[in-house]
């Protein structure tokens, strides 16, 4: 069985706790000791595009999820436990189903777009 360092492990517990900007700034903690680590930048993209999309903010999470991409699809399929295939593809419908040239929706019409929380394994 692998065995994950603290900062990653305590990522995926906020994750799924739905608390993305602490999962967001735990991982970055662990980055932040190797920079050139893009699938760590990659993750931390998802958990704030979770919180882009928390508060309405469209053209944040548009943003976020192009440079996911870029970040993300060296790692693929697979990473550290982590389907990355599966994470671009939902980036992929990110794109698709938020609209260009829109800065904020109101958070019951953003959900009308039917947009599924990002599915991330349970790492422990």
């Amino acid at each position: 069985m692998q065995t994950y360092h603290p900062l990653y492990v305590q990522f995926f517990q906020h994750y799924h706790q739905g608390e993305y900007w602490e999962a967001h700034e735990v991982l970055e903690e662990l980055w932040q000791q190797d920079r050139s680590n893009d699938f760590y930048h990659g993750l931390i993209q998802i958990a704030a595009i979770m919180h882009q999309l928390n508060r309405g903010k469209v053209q944040g999470a548009r943003k976020l999820s192009k440079s996911a991409i870029g970040y993300l699809s060296p790692y693929q399929p697979e990473c550290e436990g982590v389907s990355v295939k599966g994470i671009l593809q939902w980036l992929e419908m990110c794109l698709q189903k938020l609209p260009e040239k829109v800065i904020l929706l109101d958070l019951s019409e953003l959900q009308k777009l039917g947009i599924p929380i990002c599915q991330l394994p349970e790492i422990k």
